[in-house]
């Protein structure tokens, strides 16, 4: 009876066991982290750019991790943060699909997809509210 108690205590234990330090997926984790929402919502634009802000007063957010990975399947990360005004940009990105997630200590992170088309109006960009965290 004990040999099976111990051997369900360690099957719990390996079932909880976390992902390394700093990973979701293979994207970046704060120490912080607590909840991560996922938007429905596929955003559909002609490049990489957009701007991320507070939820009601839409007063920018500088310092943002912001990561895609893609296209499709494929593993490869890039990253880059906010600029002062809130603002990102990741140059040269092929069209495909693209997972992303923005993150910032203290905040709630964000996460969806993106699709990077030729096709999308020229003026549509990546906009991404971030609540402050619990």
């Amino acid at each position: 009876m004990k040999a099976v108690t111990l051997l369900m205590c360690l099957a719990f234990a390996v079932a909880l066991e976390a992902k390394p330090y700093g990973q979701i997926g293979d994207f970046t984790s704060s120490p912080y982290e607590h909840i991560i929402n996922e938007i429905d919502q596929p955003f559909v634009v002609p490049s990489i750019a957009g701007l991320i802000t507070l939820p009601n007063e839409g007063e920018p957010l500088s310092g943002v991790l912001f990561e895609i990975q893609g296209p499709s399947t494929d593993r490869k990360i890039r990253r880059c943060k906010t600029d002062d005004h809130g603002r990102f940009k990741l140059g040269r990105v092929p069209e495909g699909t693209y997972r992303f997630k923005a993150t910032l200590s203290g905040f709630q992170s964000e996460m969806g997809t993106i699709i990077v088309s030729k096709k999308a109006p020229k003026t549509s960009e990546i906009r991404i509210t971030m609540p402050v965290g619990v």
